[in-house]
């Protein structure tokens, strides 16, 4: 109902529709990330695949500080010869 207020402004719907709705897409975008998340065996696989290309590869999870959900990382790092 917003639009239909006299005078119309553009900074009026601004503050009405798009700026309630931020929020609720950073929510949904991090949901996304999360479900897109690979695991720990996953990661393995990718880096057991790439074996010959003078990298070592560390693939596990960690506990970040004040934050309840394990943290997976994969780190390359150049192969010592």
């Amino acid at each position: 109902l917003t639009p239909f207020i006299r005078p119309f402004r553009w900074t009026r719907l601004l503050w009405t529709y798009l700026l309630p709705v931020v929020p609720l897409v950073v929510v949904f975008d991090g949901v996304v990330s999360v479900l897109r998340s690979y695991t720990v065996a996953e990661l393995q696989a990718f880096a057991a695949e790439l074996s010959g290309s003078g990298y070592e590869w560390d693939v596990g999870e960690t506990a970040a500080q004040g934050w309840r959900a394990p943290v997976t990382y994969l780190i390359g790092y150049p192969a010592v010869e």
